[in-house]
């Protein structure tokens, strides 16, 4: 078999910039069996690793195949094929020396998207310029780059929270700030929620000395909702920055009050970024509070399988198509008829009598028959096409022996006669120069026949019937 292509899980990494890096990756082929009925070596499998949180997707279709959170865990995006037979695998005790063989199995080939979804227990949110990015410094030893100008944060950052004796530590995800008509595209948030998409609370930074704090919070939450329902129904934190100013500080009483009645529950916090004032609590609160909340993000269930090779499919799930522009012709498409048709040796006549007893036994030529399929229209697979033959083989052949035969053709009507090979003197270098290397069929009467090209019958006196022993005659016995 050939080999296939995984995925695995490696938490040592936290972005896809390798896989950006390298867009084809290939896996190894297996091996020709030998000689003494022995198989081929089996080829080796390539193994891509990615980052916690990336999901897999196909490039085309856009279908969801699966994602990878744990480490370790692994998920086949390119399965190998599967080793084509040999003749021995044919054998019968009325066929004891097949003279075909079975191609092997194409492995699978395709695009697939890779995204990634950072899984962290606490996401940030906010506006730009809020603090988020001045609470991650404060809280963990992340160092993302800091000013005094909105959207200095570009690209989601990931700090770890360390609480000593409260136990493990918090996985912390500050992304880029939010602004009104996020969901619709707007500012660089949009293009990072999903990374805040499977952290289990989300921690509303408010800023104290924005002109209205409580609009801002609202604004936040209505693009929650129109980008995605269940995120915006995820547990929030909330926290007022920047209290270490005066101005802040002042209205502090009065803006959290308002705060939980805009957000309808009482997990309101004054802190400071700057000076970590009441960091230390807000890090304590959020881990109890992390802890009692339930795993209710379950991956949702894959939309295709990259497991299934083409032979794994049902074989009768095959589609007929015929155009009424185009009488006579009829293409049949399917997976496993498909792959049926790749693995053939068209060049071996007795493969071409196996593909036809397989049409038959799939049923493909009773279907043709019943929508008026004509001996003689075209049948196409893939890129082979024959005629329809109903009851008989469907004779396939490749397009080099037909250019041989025209070879062959050209040769005769210039005439220059076909000949056999009699010495084998492929090593030397005047091979073909001397008239007795070939001998001419052309020009040697066969024993067999006639002038008139009839049987050449043997006269009765070439015989004697008689029934009596003479000496030498061999004499059988029970």
């Amino acid at each position: 078999n050939g080999g296939s292509v995984w995925l695995e899980c490696d938490e040592t990494i936290n972005t896809l910039a390798p896989v950006r890096n390298k867009v084809h990756v290939r896996a190894h082929h297996g091996r020709n069996g030998l000689g003494k009925s022995k198989d081929g070596a089996r080829g080796n499998d390539i193994v891509v690793r990615v980052p916690p949180g990336t999901l897999v997707r196909d490039l085309l279709s856009q279908k969801y195949a699966g994602e990878l959170r744990e480490h370790g865990e692994r998920l086949i995006v390119a399965k190998g094929g599967r080793g084509g037979r040999g003749n021995a695998a044919f054998m019968t005790h009325t066929r004891t020396a097949p003279k075909f063989a079975e191609r092997g199995e194409p492995g699978a080939s395709r695009w697939i998207s890779l995204e990634l979804r950072l899984v962290a227990d606490v996401g940030f949110l906010g506006m730009p310029n809020a603090g988020k990015s001045t609470l991650l410094s404060a809280a963990s030893a992340a160092r993302p780059k800091i000013a005094d100008y909105p959207f200095t944060t570009i690209v989601p950052n990931l700090g770890v929270c360390d609480l000593g004796d409260e136990g493990a530590g918090l996985v912390l995800c500050d992304i880029p700030g939010l602004i009104e008509g996020a969901a619709d595209g707007l500012g660089l948030g949009h293009s990072f929620l999903r990374h805040v998409q499977r952290c289990k609370v989300l921690l509303h930074v408010v800023d104290g000395t924005s002109a209205d704090p409580i609009g801002d919070f609202n604004t936040i939450n209505k693009e929650l909702e129109k980008y995605d329902s269940f995120l915006a129904q995820k547990p929030q934190v909330v926290i007022l920055n920047k209290c270490d100013i005066t101005e802040v500080n002042d209205q502090k009483d009065d803006l959290i009050a308002r705060l939980r009645e805009a957000a309808g529950h009482s997990r309101i916090l004054p802190i400071s970024a700057v000076t970590q004032d009441g960091v230390q609590e807000l890090m304590g609160r959020l881990k109890k509070f992390v802890n009692a909340q339930p795993e209710v993000d379950l991956p949702p269930p894959a939309e295709i399988e990259f497991t299934r090779g083409a032979l794994d499919y049902d074989s009768d799930d095959f589609d007929i198509i015929s155009d009424p522009a185009y009488p006579g012709q009829w293409r049949i498409s399917g997976n496993y008829i498909e792959q049926v048709a790749t693995m053939t040796h068209w060049e071996y006549p007795e493969a071409v009598e196996r593909f036809g007893r397989q049409l038959e036994a799939l049923g493909i030529s009773a279907e043709l028959n019943a929508r008026g399929a004509q001996e003689g229209d075209l049948i196409m697979i893939k890129e082979y096409d024959f005629d329809f033959s109903p009851g008989l083989t469907n004779p396939y052949i490749p397009q080099e022996l037909l250019e041989k035969d025209l070879e062959y053709e050209a040769a005769e009507a210039a005439g220059i006669s076909r000949a056999m090979l009699l010495s084998n003197k492929k090593d030397e270098d005047n091979f073909g120069d001397d008239a007795d290397d070939y001998f001419d069929d052309d020009e040697v009467e066969l024993m067999t026949f006639n002038a008139d090209d009839e049987w050449d019958m043997l006269e009765d006196d070439d015989f004697d019937f008689s029934a009596d022993l003479l000496e030498g005659d061999e004499v059988w016995q029970s």
